[in-house]
């Protein structure tokens, strides 16, 4: 994909995801009658102007954001021929805060929507077994690879369409149907109770795409690199124990750290060896950085309309919690921001990968894109919907608001902050870059 498509897979993303939030407050304040001023997309001189009956529809020059000017937004509303009650802040401070909401809201409405349309007009991937447990009743069954189409005769489009079906045999026999080499079989097995989860289990790492244990990629400050381990190893052995996939070999790294080395039984060009592995102070995910395995890819199947709503729903609620999982991370100080937060640079170059992967996975991270602005601009942070709704619940509740000289500057020095913040995050990109 060049440089120039993956551009103009970012302005577009970036359009739509601007149109949708700031579309939302502007539809809101119509509704309640507030006069929009104007309509921007981006920040800036303005690129393209077109006035329209009451609102300037603009296009400007740096693309990392838009507004919607709203009459009396600063509440210093100086125009004659706007009628009093047409004025943002001669409305009550409940509307005023439905307003600021109704960004956020278009957002996460249109993340449950594409995520409903992505799950259903284009398909969901299979659950594949990414590996086998030892000593449960998948190992020697089920291979990695594996693709699971049904359970007792219920289509399998997610983990726990699996695991519904597993703990409602109470241990029971249960029949699988699934794909291997491109034929279909059944296979019979009984879950086995795990007391430790108090659950019952059959033993497998359910996954959308399966790993290897081949190399596709090993960078040179890692410690893979270190050990001596080049792009095309394939791993056979971790300490002795056969591994035959990626998440396996992981398991099975993890359970061995802390440790100094870990021994590597690999092939390379039809050569077997041994390498040691330097873990020494390493965690496992700084023991994998700069490493990926290869895959066998993602195949889809489609689901009715129906249960794409259902999976759209489930795919939503799952984003939601890997972003409270990240806002915790962040707070607590065990997720760098410099590693997690992408600008302009680094989403358009997100965009371009995953446009590659297809369209289904290109909306999935669309989805994502737009519910996290959602979130993001619900932070009660000046300049940001949430800050602003923010004020109007403090005039609701105390019955006083706050001086519009003081609000006004709050948010003017609350926008500088994220206009330096994004000039650092892009910095950061572009260095990036260079690694």
């Amino acid at each position: 994909m060049t440089a120039l498509t993956t551009l103009l897979i970012f302005l577009g993303t970036f359009l739509v995801l601007v149109l949708t939030h700031e579309g939302g407050h502007f539809f809101a304040a119509k509704l309640a009658g507030v006069t929009v001023k104007e309509f921007a997309i981006g920040f800036g001189p303005r690129l393209v102007s077109r006035q329209g009956r009451e609102t300037r529809y603009s296009l400007r020059v740096i693309p990392v954001g838009g507004y919607v000017r709203l009459a009396g937004e600063d509440r210093e509303e100086t125009s004659t021929d706007i009628p009093f009650d047409r004025i943002l802040y001669n409305k009550p401070p409940a509307v005023r805060i439905l307003i600021s909401l109704a960004g956020p809201a278009a957002n996460l409405l249109t993340t449950l929507l594409v995520l409903t349309i992505a799950m259903w007009a284009f398909g969901v991937p299979f659950v594949q077994v990414g590996d086998t447990m030892a000593g449960m009743p998948a190992e020697g069954v089920l291979l990695p690879g594996d693709r699971l189409l049904a359970a007792d005769g219920e289509s399998v489009y997610s983990a726990e369409d699996l695991d519904r079906v597993v703990q409602r045999s109470q241990g029971g026999s249960i029949t699988l149907l699934i794909e291997r080499d491109a034929r279909r079989q059944q296979i019979e097995l009984s879950p086995q109770f795990e007391p430790t989860e108090n659950r019952y289990l059959i033993g497998i790492y359910p996954s959308g795409v399966t790993f290897t244990t081949t190399l596709a990629a090993v960078e040179p400050d890692s410690a893979f690199a270190a050990g001596g381990l080049r792009t095309g190893d394939v791993i056979e052995a971790v300490a002795g124990t056969p591994v035959r996939a990626g998440i396996g070999l992981v398991v099975c790294i993890n359970d061995l750290l802390p440790t100094d080395t870990i021994t590597l039984d690999i092939l390379r060009d039809d050569e077997r060896m041994q390498l040691s592995l330097p873990t020494a102070g390493l965690d496992l995910d700084r023991t994998l950085a700069g490493v990926t395995f290869d895959d066998t890819g993602l195949h889809y199947h489609r689901a009715g309309f129906a249960r794409g709503i259902t999976l759209g729903a489930g795919q939503f609620a799952d984003y939601v919690r890997l972003i409270a999982q990240w806002i915790r991370g962040m707070i607590a100080g065990q997720i760098a921001p410099s590693e997690t937060i992408a600008g302009p640079i680094g989403i358009a170059r997100m965009l371009g990968d995953w446009a590659r992967q297809g369209v289904n996975v290109f909306l999935q991270l669309f989805s994502y894109l737009s519910l996290s602005l959602g979130f993001i601009n619900l932070i009660p942070f000046p300049a940001l919907d949430g800050s602003r709704a923010a004020f109007a619940l403090y005039e609701l509740v105390r019955r006083k608001p706050i001086p519009p000289q003081r609000e006004g500057m709050i948010h003017a020095i609350g926008f500088l902050v994220l206009i330096g913040v994004m000039i650092l995050v892009t910095y950061q990109d572009i260095l990036k870059l260079f690694r």
